[in-house]
């Protein structure tokens, strides 16, 4: 009986080979382990995290985030399919993604990057090892994606988006896609020349109107969804900047003030237990100080998707959408990327051993 054990390497280009960039695909794997969440097929540790130092850090001197989860699926595969989700999961990996703000600058590489790996269900043997850096952006721009499909009011016209590097084009096209009736994207970044970059990049495929602003304010003033997907190390958003019907999405740390959530008549995460484990993002901060009760969290993004609990109740609503990212995200879109890239036989077999030194 031989010992034998191989996997499957996709590195990044094998990854975008295999849909890596299909935000279509992304959003069902996204919107799949949100189901799942909802109804509690998952197993999702807290975040190990490295810092050198305190939180705040994270956004100066870099981090790395160890993020393990499993998904099931199978006894809700009928629904899933009902649902257009993909299917069930049933199995386990890891995400291992090292974060260092000064690459971009300093060595003309990615802020993060990610490995992720895949395990065989039975023998939990890895059956995938793969570059996991456009899973992770896919994915933290699906989450808005899907949260924007539920929480926004469905005829939104216009999109402000703070940011536009690498994460505001995934949440650009993520939120265009959960919310189809987008006409307007107002981008603002510190640098221009980053903006004016975003706006010839993605001016064919977001099937809006692209307008440079000159302020995070004027992206936020009169829109009707905001994602802000910055490197902010202090808060500069004002609450007054806020529409009603408002829904913002942010997925960095720093931009919002605790203070802002007070004019919040919703506050929606992906993970409470997650979030307060973290203890960076806005929403726990303001829990924690005192500035909104807990009882102002709404819940977890999972249990509206499956009814749980509502979602938006009114078309005046202001929804604030504040996600940690979870590990199980990563591991339904990478198992998507990876049933594709073997369907269409992508990717390099690797041995692990041929036959194991221990036993």
């Amino acid at each position: 009986m031989s010992s034998k054990v191989e996997f499957l390497y996709l590195q990044q280009e094998d990854c975008i080979k295999a849909g890596g960039l299909d935000m279509a695909g992304c959003m069902k794997a996204t919107e799949r382990s949100f189901f799942l969440h909802g109804k509690k097929a998952f197993i999702q540790p807290g975040k190990p995290v490295i810092r050198w130092g305190g939180p705040e850090t994270e956004e100066t001197t870099g981090r790395i985030m160890s993020m393990p989860s499993y998904l099931g699926g199978q006894e809700y595969e009928e629904e899933l399919k009902e649902r257009d989700l993909l299917g069930p999961v049933n199995t386990s990996g890891i995400k291992w993604i090292p974060s260092k703000p000064h690459n971009p600058s300093k060595y003309n590489l990615p802020r993060a990057n990610a490995v992720i790996t895949i395990v065989d269900p039975d023998t939990l043997m890895p059956v995938c090892i793969m570059d996991g850096t456009v899973v992770s952006a896919m994915r933290t721009g699906a989450a808005s994606g899907v949260a924007a499909k539920y929480l926004a009011n469905p005829d939104s016209k216009v999109m402000g988006l703070v940011g536009a590097s690498v994460q505001g084009k995934t949440q650009a096209m993520a939120i265009k896609a959960g919310v189809p009736s987008l006409e307007v994207l107002k981008v603002f970044d510190i640098n221009r020349a980053t903006s004016e970059k975003f706006v010839e990049e993605m001016k064919d495929q977001l099937g809006m109107e692209l307008v440079v602003v000159d302020s995070a304010e004027e992206a936020f003033r009169g829109s009707d969804v905001i994602s802000t997907a910055t490197m902010a190390k202090e808060p500069y958003v004002k609450a007054e900047w806020y529409k009603e019907g408002a829904l913002h999405c942010e997925i960095s740390f720093w931009d919002t003030p605790a203070e802002a959530l007070k004019i919040m008549d919703k506050v929606v995460v992906d993970d409470w237990y997650q979030v307060s484990h973290h203890g960076v993002d806005v929403s726990y901060r303001a829990v924690r100080d005192g500035v909104i009760s807990e009882d102002k969290i709404l819940g977890n993004m999972g249990d509206i998707v499956v009814g749980n609990i509502p979602g938006r109740q009114s078309k005046s609503e202001r929804i604030f959408f504040n996600p940690i990212g979870m590990g199980i995200h990563d591991l339904s879109e990478a198992f998507r990327v990876y049933e594709n890239a073997k369907e269409m036989g992508i990717g390099r077999k690797l041995p692990l051993w041929e036959n194991p030194a221990l036993v």
